[in-house]
C-alpha cells in the first residue's frame, strides 16, 4: 500500500490526528496573479499527476454561443506560436487569411448570394484552410507530452468547470509549467474549423445517435425552462455549425485567467523547492478580470409535474428528476445519503426491489447532484425496463419506495451501511493520484477550500433518520417532478 494511501485510508477509519497528519501534508500556496496552488507530496514513484481547473463552463456561455466552452477546451491543445508553428509569421498571415474567407462566405450567404459566388467563395475558404495547415504541426502539445511519457492527457468540461489533466514524469515539471504558462498568454486557435467538425461528430455520437444522450438532452431541457443548466453542455448543431474564432477566442480571453483557477500537483514534489518554478513560469501570466456578472436567472419554483416522451430506434428507458439546493446546504447532503440508500450496490432499496425482486429493471442509478453543483440541481432516478415490464411499471414501484422513505425511518443498519459506503467512495476517489489531484482542485474552487474534504464525513455520520424523512417529503413531491420517457419507435414504453 502506497504510503500516502495507507495514511489516507487511515483518515477515513479514524477522525482527529491523523486527519490533521493528511492535511498537514498539503501545501497551499497563492501566486501574486491569484493562481492557487496545492502541492501533495508522494514520493511513492517519480511522477506527477497536475490538475489544471478553472471555473469556468457552460453556465458562463452566452445565448446563442451553447458548447463554446467545450470548443475552447478543445481548442486550448492546438498550440502556441513556439508550439506546433512551422514558420509563426507566414502561419499568422495564413491564419488570418482563413478568418477573411470564412467572413466574405459569411457575408455572402447572409445576403443570399447567387449560388455560383457562393460556392466559388467556399472553395476559397477551403483552400485558406489547407494552406494553413501546411504551416503547423497537428496535435502539437499531444505529441510533446507523449515524447516526454504523459499518462492521461485529457481535459473535460461541465457546467460549471473546466479541467485539464496530464500525469508526467517528475523532471518533466518545468516542461509542464513552460507549456501552459505559453498556452494562457498564447493561446493559437490553429485547424479551428476542422475542429468544429470534430465537435460536430461528437455531437452526433453522443446527443444525437446515443438514446441516453438524447433522452437526457430532453429531460434537461424541461427540467430547467430558464437556467442554463437545460441547455445542451456541447452545444445544438446550429450553434455549433455558427463557431467563430473571434468569438471562441474572445471567451478564452474573458474567462480563462489564473485568478480563476486552481493548479495541483500530486506526487513527486517537493512543496518548497517547486514552487519558486511554478512562480517562475505561471506567475508571469498577467491576472485577468475577476468573474463577470452573467446574471445568471435562477430557476424559478416548480409548480407542476412536467413529463416529455422522446421516441427513438432502441429500448425504453426511463429519467424522473426532483429539484433539490447544491452545498453547502445540509439537504444536499442528506440528498447524497438518500442516494446511496436508493441505488449504492446490489443491496440497496430501487436495485434490490426493480431488478432483484421484481425482476422489471435492467438497471437502475440515481444522482444527487446532476447536471452540476455551483447551482441548484437534480436528484435523478435513471432506470430500463425489462420486457415485458414498461416504464410506467418502473414508475409506480420507484414511487411506492420513495413513499417508503418518506414514511418508514430508516433503520440504524442500514444507515450505517451507507455511512460505510460513503467511506469506501471516498476512499476510491482518493486512492490515484490523478483522482486525488481532481477532487483537491474541485474543493478548493468551489466548496470553500481543500479543507473541505475533511469536514465532510462528520457530516454525513450526523445525519438523521429524520432528516431522510424530511428530506424524501420535501422534495419526492409530483409537483417537483420532471418525468422523461423514451418510447421504442413502433413499440412500446
Amino acid at each position: 500500500m502506497r504510503p500516502a494511501i495507507g495514511l489516507l485510508f487511515l483518515v477515513l477509519l479514524l477522525p482527529g490526528a491523523l486527519a490533521q497528519r493528511l492535511k498537514d501534508e498539503i501545501r497551499r500556496y497563492t501566486l501574486d496573479n491569484g493562481l492557487r496552488v496545492l502541492m501533495v507530496p508522494d514520493r511513492t514513484a517519480p511522477v506527477i499527476h497536475f490538475n489544471l481547473m478553472f471555473d469556468v463552463g457552460g453556465v458562463d456561455e452566452a445565448p446563442g454561443l451553447g458548447g463554446i466552452a467545450h470548443m475552447v477546451e478543445h481548442m486550448a491543445f492546438k498550440g502556441t506560436p513556439s508550439i506546433g508553428s512551422l514558420d509563426w509569421p507566414r502561419e499568422r498571415a495564413a491564419l488570418e487569411a482563413v478568418d477573411k474567407a470564412r467572413a466574405e462566405l459569411d457575408q455572402a450567404l447572409a445576403r443570399g448570394a447567387p449560388q455560383s459566388e457562393v460556392d466559388r467563395l467556399t472553395q476559397a475558404f477551403n483552400q485558406a484552410r489547407e494552406e494553413a495547415k501546411k504551416l503547423a504541426l497537428p496535435n502539437a502539445i499531444d505529441q510533446l507530452f507523449t515524447n516526454n511519457g504523459e499518462q492521461g492527457l485529457n481535459a473535460s468540461t461541465g457546467y460549471d468547470r473546466t479541467d485539464y489533466r496530464v500525469s508526467l514524469p517528475s523532471n518533466r515539471l518545468e516542461l509542464y509549467l513552460r507549456v501552459y504558462a505559453d498556452v494562457m498568454m498564447n493561446a493559437v486557435f490553429r485547424s479551428f474549423y476542422e475542429e468544429v467538425d470534430v465537435v460536430l461528430e461528437e455531437r452526433r455520437q453522443r446527443n444525437e445517435n446515443d438514446p441516453n444522450g438524447a433522452l437526457n438532452e430532453v429531460f434537461l431541457r424541461a427540467a430547467f425552462q430558464v437556467h442554463p443548466y437545460g441547455r445542451p453542455l456541447i452545444g445544438s448543431r446550429e450553434e455549433i455549425l455558427g463557431y467563430r474564432v473571434d468569438k471562441a477566442m474572445e471567451f478564452w480571453k474573458t474567462h480563462y485567467h489564473p485568478n480563476r483557477a486552481v493548479l495541483v500537483l500530486v506526487g513527486d514534489v517537493e512543496p518548497e523547492r517547486d514552487i519558486a518554478l511554478v512562480r517562475r513560469y505561471l506567475g508571469a501570466v498577467p491576472r485577468g478580470p475577476e468573474r463577470p456578472n452573467l446574471d445568471i436567472p435562477a430557476e424559478p419554483p416548480q409548480t407542476a409535474e412536467r413529463r416529455v416522451t422522446l421516441e427513438y430506434n432502441a429500448q425504453p428507458s426511463l429519467r424522473i428528476g426532483f429539484h433539490k439546493p447544491t452545498y453547502p446546504s445540509r439537504d444536499a447532503y442528506v440528498m447524497d445519503m438518500i442516494d446511496a440508500i436508493l441505488t449504492e450496490g446490489r443491496t440497496s432499496r430501487l436495485f434490490r426491489r426493480l431488478v432483484i425482486q421484481e425482476q422489471a429493471a435492467l438497471n437502475v442509478s440515481s444522482s444527487s447532484a446532476s447536471p452540476g453543483f455551483r447551482y441548484p440541481n437534480l436528484f435523478v432516478i435513471s432506470a430500463q425496463p425489462r420486457a415485458p415490464r414498461t416504464t410506467q411499471d418502473l414508475e409506480r414501484l420507484i414511487y411506492d419506495e420513495l413513499e417508503r422513505l418518506k414514511n418508514e425511518p430508516v433503520s440504524p443498519q442500514e444507515l450505517q451501511r451507507v455511512r460505510n459506503q460513503t467511506r469506501a467512495a471516498y476512499l476510491r476517489v482518493l486512492q490515484g493520484g490523478p483522482g486525488l489531484a481532481q477532487t483537491l482542485a474541485f474543493y478548493e474552487l468551489f466548496f470553500g477550500g481543500y479543507e473541505r474534504i475533511f469536514e465532510e464525513e462528520s457530516i454525513y455520520n450526523t445525519i438523521t433518520p429524520e432528516e431522510i424523512q424530511q428530506a424524501a417529503r420535501k422534495y419526492f413531491t409530483p409537483e417537483n417532478r420532471t418525468v422523461a420517457t423514451l418510447v421504442t419507435k413502433g413499440g412500446s414504453r
